[in-house]
């Protein structure tokens, strides 16, 4: 089940101080070197992110994760609300693992 829902991008969550607060954002990052950008954009999206930049950018409500890719993979870099983080990145391992 997914975690989030993707935002819209529309007008209101430009206005809504929620989306323009960085202190309420933690930012952490995740290398994979046995993923390609196109598997991880998919783990991302089956995690509730909406495609903003196809295999770079994905947001979901509270948070988002850039795709970048490395030599041998990607280096998913999170940003995401303190509450989220920790499940967000447990979970996309483990999605992970399996896209592998």
């Amino acid at each position: 089940m997914p975690i989030s829902a993707p935002s819209l991008g529309d007008e209101e969550d430009r206005r809504d101080p929620r989306f323009q607060d960085d202190e309420l954002y933690d930012s952490e990052y995740l290398e994979f070197p046995e993923l390609t950008p196109a598997q991880a954009e998919a783990v991302l999206k089956r995690l509730g992110a909406g495609v903003v930049e196809k295999f770079e950018l994905v947001e979901g409500i509270g948070w988002q994760a850039r795709i970048e890719p490395v030599n041998d993979g990607v280096t998913i870099h999170f940003r995401a609300h303190d509450e989220l983080l920790d499940d967000l990145l447990r979970r996309f391992e483990q999605q992970a693992e399996r896209a592998a």
